[in-house]
């Protein structure tokens, strides 16, 4: 398919917003139009989406499978109309101003956006996708703020001990550190880490800080290394790129002795989380 240098595309972000009260959303998919070729296109997230049930405490999985089947069965009769009475320029135009009009319903769609073609639709449509969905948000520690906060709350029902944010001293240095227990053997820290930042240099310096900083802590005897754990998430782009960042910065942090575990194996992570617990009395659980 040859590239629309000169196709203006207009696009809107789809989102998914099981409790209206909150106002929270995440972005599951993309809906683009080429109003000059008559083309109508989309790409949803997968109906398994665990960055999506992580985020939103107590919510159903099926919920949102079903939310993203009945979707998808909907986006797929437009599609197929759109085919069967040639429907392009302002008319198409006009039809999907009018689908993507505001509506208060679990899956709806955000603003209509418009840019220029810089390359044929379907990559477009990727490129977008890609941004608005894949890296889920915009900003770099939007994905560690998801996993810190499903951890705060796991911990909270499945913990008899408290882990807080807390800075520790080392050296010159303050390192604050989302999860933190003292117990009677040390200081048992744990930080989420993930790898869903725009480019590879980026996670790949983001990697560094925290293999540097646990690194200090270490050598300030402040933690040992064995009482520290990084909850990772490989990288959501299969990329080779950076798979080779999350490889090597998971190197590096096994080869600080280190612990490292995968953040969906929960019960890996609990278990470190528990360590040390035979050791103290209850009044140092709380």
């Amino acid at each position: 398919m040859k590239s629309n240098f000169n196709t203006v595309y207009q696009y809107a972000v789809v989102r998914f917003m099981p409790f209206i009260e909150t106002r929270e959303f995440a972005n599951v998919g993309v809906v683009l139009i080429a109003p000059k070729t008559g083309r109508f296109l989309f790409k949803l997230a997968p109906k398994r989406f665990g960055r999506v049930t992580q985020f939103f405490e107590d919510l159903d999985g099926k919920l949102y499978k079903n939310a993203i089947d009945t979707f998808t069965a909907e986006l797929d009769r437009i599609q197929q109309y759109c085919i069967d009475h040639g429907i392009r320029g302002k008319q198409l135009v006009d039809y999907f101003g009018e689908l993507t009009r505001h509506r208060e319903s679990v899956v709806h769609f955000g603003n209509v956006g418009r840019k220029m073609g810089e390359e044929n639709d379907i990559v477009e449509l990727e490129n977008l996708y890609q941004r608005f969905v894949a890296r889920n948000f915009v900003n770099d520690d939007y994905r560690e703020k998801q996993m810190v906060r499903v951890l705060r709350q796991t911990f909270k029902t499945k913990l008899p001990v408290k882990y807080v944010e807390k800075t520790l001293k080392a050296g010159i240095f303050d390192i604050t550190v989302p999860f933190v227990r003292k117990t009677e053997q040390g200081i048992r820290v744990i930080k989420p880490l993930a790898f869903d930042q725009l480019t590879p240099l980026k996670a790949a310096e983001h990697g560094e800080l925290w293999v540097n900083r646990i690194q200090k802590l270490i050598n300030n005897n402040v933690v040992m290394p064995d009482r520290a754990l990084f909850a990772v998430e490989r990288p959501t782009l299969d990329r080779a790129n950076f798979v080779q960042v999350y490889d090597h910065i998971v190197g590096e942090i096994k080869h600080l002795g280190v612990n490292v575990d995968q953040f969906d194996n929960m019960e890996g992570i609990l278990r470190f989380a528990k360590a040390d617990l035979v050791t103290e009395t209850p009044e140092q659980r709380h």
